[in-house]
This record gives structure tokens, C-alpha cells and sequence, in this order.
């Protein structure tokens, strides 16, 4: 994780490539389409509008002053140029806002590889109207307020225009950030609170937001970008993280790969450990760049290419079919050297507290076994790691 304003604008960057995939570019195009429809009519009616004007002035004015409209039409293509640049994102705005929402929730599918859980019943949607309609007028109203002493402070040379554009930074940020974490359910103040922890990261990511808005064309796409950016950097960065092992939930460690389980849910997360995208989660790679990780595992680390074959087959759908390539052990020490399981590691496998009795260690391994067998969509080794966990356990209590 980072708080550098330089990835916040990194994020923006990806959300250019973003907006590209597949099954994201609906989603830009039509509000895209639809603003330009709605810009292009207008365009057409104003300059309709300006002919009639020009023809009655000419009509009243006298033939020596037509050199006039040698000025006056390039002052009105001007004009109107000035009028569609500073408009064109409020309205897209409003247009595409609709669209937003599963924008950002198609964007997170394509990087997770797990839809957001959505109820869709109307019950629901009623009980969140009040408190999210309460939660656009705390949003008004903030930016309202603080927008008044960043105006005040404008009047101070040199120093007010870059306060300013701060607080237009961390306003862009929080606009588009409550795409994603609205779609999670997160309130105003949760959503203000996780920005400003991340404080630098968020300024820079509005900053690149607001310097894309000043540039001609390209702000025509500022807003699915800026979404999917802010997607991105919610599910790398915001996302709560999984380092806790809270209960009923299990740790495997392998060189590249700390795979963690939900017993209850069977849910599957983790971290990678080692190669190039050490430092990751798991729900926050994309897929094909875990498919890149296993065909290193491959090469390297049969037990972590066991893991994450685990992984990829519960949380992402991947059928992992042919003869496996027989690894090296290149990148990490081979299964011989490597020491033996102690009671924190198999505590951690089973996810059990120190002090738990033998009834525990049966009952979790129980539940850990029946998810993991290979019958079911497991592996042997982690079959193997949770059976081991058990023999180290229950040995302890000897």
C-alpha cells in the first residue's frame, strides 16, 4: 500500500487503460455518445440561432460595416468554444451518473474476478433511501462549507490559487471515490475517513483529475476514467485489509503465496509474498497476471503453485487442466530443506487461539478438510497441510 501522490496519479493512468477492456467500454461509450447527441444538437440550434441573429443585423445595418462579420463569427466560434469546454464535464456529469455505479462495479469484477453481492430487492432499496439521499446533502453541504474559506483564501497571492487547487483535489477525490464504496455500502463520514488516512495518495489522485479536466479533448473522458481509476485504488487501497486472522479463519504459507480461508463461508483471499507482484492481495490482481504468478510457481514452487491453483479454482473459475511442469527450485528452498510445521504455523492453519482444546483442533480441521479434499476442488498439499496441522496439534496436547 502507498500514500505517494505519484500513485494516486498513477491510478488515473490505469483508469485510461481501464475504460478500454472488454465489457467496460459500454458502459463509457453510451453516456459518452449521449453527451456529445446532446452537444451537438445544441451546437446546431446556436449557431441557427446566431445566422438569424447575424442576418437581422445586417439588415439594419448599413453595407459598409459587413466587414463586421469578419469579426464577430470567429468571437462567436470562440465563444462557443469557451461555453463547450467548461460544460461539457458538468454535463456529462449529470448524464453519465446513472452509469457510474456499474461502471465502477464492472471494473471491480474485471480486476477481483468477484461480482459485488447485490440483494436487488426493493425492501432494501427503500430502507437506503433516506440515509443515502441524507448522505448527498452531507456531501453538498461539505463542499459548500469548505468551499467558502478556499475562496476567501483566493484573494492571497500565490499561495490562494494552490490552496484552491487542493481543495479541488480532495474534492474530485472524494467525488469519485464514492462510486466504488458507495456500491460496498460505505457512508459519507467511512468514505471521508479511509481517504484521509491515505491523505496524499487521494490529493494526487484528484490532482491528475483536475489537471484532465484542463486539457482540451481529452476532458471528454475525464469521468470514466476518474471512475475507473478510483476503483482501482479503492480495491489495492481502501479495500479492508485481510491480514487479520480473525476466527474460523486459516493461514497457509507458501514461498509466493499466503492463502487465507474462510471456514464458514469458504471465502479464499491472501497475499502474494514473493516475485514481482509481491505485495499484492490476491482479490486485487487481476487474473491474467495470477496466471503469469503460477506459470512461475510452475517453474519455481510446486507448494505455491498448489496454492494458488486452489485459489484461482475457487475464487475465479480457472480449470486448470494438463500435466503440471515439474518446478526447480529456482526461486525458493527445496521441500527438504525447509523446516517442519511448529504449533504457531498449524494454529494459523487451522485458525485456532493458543489455548484451544482438542475438541477445537478436531472440529476445525473437520471443516477445513471438507473444503480442501481433493475430491472437492482442493489439492493434496493443502489437504496434507491441514492434516499435519492436526497431527502437530493434537501431538501438543499429549
Amino acid at each position: 500500500m502507498s500514500n505517494h501522490p505519484i500513485a494516486g496519479v498513477g491510478y488515473l493512468l490505469q483508469g485510461l487503460s481501464l475504460i478500454a477492456r472488454p465489457g467496460i467500454k459500454r458502459f463509457v461509450l453510451v453516456p459518452l455518445l449521449l453527451n456529445l447527441l446532446i452537444f451537438s444538437a445544441a451546437i446546431y440550434v446556436g449557431i441557427g440561432q446566431f445566422e438569424g441573429l447575424m442576418q437581422l443585423m445586417e439588415s439594419r445595418l448599413p453595407t459598409w460595416l459587413g466587414w463586421l462579420d469578419w469579426i464577430i463569427w470567429p468571437l462567436f466560434i470562440l465563444l462557443l468554444f469557451i461555453i463547450v469546454f467548461y460544460t461539457f464535464g458538468l454535463v456529462a456529469n449529470l448524464i453519465a451518473a446513472p452509469f457510474n455505479g456499474l461502471l465502477a462495479e464492472k471494473v471491480e469484477l474485471l480486476l477481483t474476478g468477484r461480482p459485488i453481492a447485490q440483494e436487488g430487492d426493493y425492501a432494501r432499496l427503500l430502507a437506503e433511501l433516506g440515509p443515502t439521499l441524507l448522505d448527498e446533502l452531507r456531501k453538498l453541504a461539505y463542499a459548500l462549507l469548505w468551499a467558502i474559506p478556499f475562496l476567501l483564501l483566493l484573494l492571497i497571492p500565490l499561495v490562494g490559487p494552490v490552496l484552491w487547487f487542493l481543495y479541488t483535489a480532495w474534492m474530485l477525490a472524494v467525488e469519485y471515490s464514492d462510486y466504488p464504496m458507495g456500491n460496498h455500502g460505505l457512508r459519507f463520514a467511512e468514505m471521508r475517513r479511509r481517504l484521509s488516512e491515505r491523505r496524499w495518495l487521494s490529493l494526487g489522485f484528484g490532482a491528475a483529475v483536475a489537471g484532465m479536466s484542463m486539457v482540451p479533448v481529452l476532458n471528454f473522458l475525464l469521468m470514466p476514467v476518474a471512475v475507473a481509476g478510483a476503483t482501482a485504488m479503492w480495491v489495492r487501497e481502501f479495500r479492508s485489509p485481510n491480514g487479520y486472522q480473525g476466527p474460523h479463519q486459516s493461514r497457509v504459507a507458501t514461498h509466493y503465496i499466503l492463502l487465507t480461508i474462510d471456514h464458514l463461508s469458504g471465502y479464499m483471499d491472501g497475499e502474494i509474498r514473493a516475485g514481482p507482484l509481491a505485495g499484492r492481495t490476491l482479490a486485487a490482481t487481476e487474473t491474467s497476471e495470477l496466471l503469469g504468478l503460477l506459470d512461475l510457481c510452475y517453474r519455481t514452487d510446486a507448494e505455491s503453485a498448489e496454492a494458488l491453483e486452489v485459489y484461482l479454482t475457487h475464487e475465479r473459475g480457472q480449470r486448470i487442466q494438463g500435466p503440471r511442469p515439474h518446478p526447480g527450485h529456482a526461486g525458493a528452498p527445496p521441500p527438504s530443506d525447509r523446516p517442519g510445521m511448529d504449533e504457531n504455523e498449524a494454529r494459523a492453519i487451522l485458525g485456532l487461539a493458543p489455548e484451544a482444546g482438542a475438541d477445537e483442533i478436531q472440529a476445525a480441521h473437520r471443516r477445513l478438510i471438507q473444503r480442501l479434499h481433493p475430491d472437492r476442488g482442493g489439492s493434496d498439499y493443502l489437504a496434507a497441510k491441514v492434516n499435519e496441522a492436526k497431527r502437530v496439534l493434537m501431538a501438543s496436547r499429549l
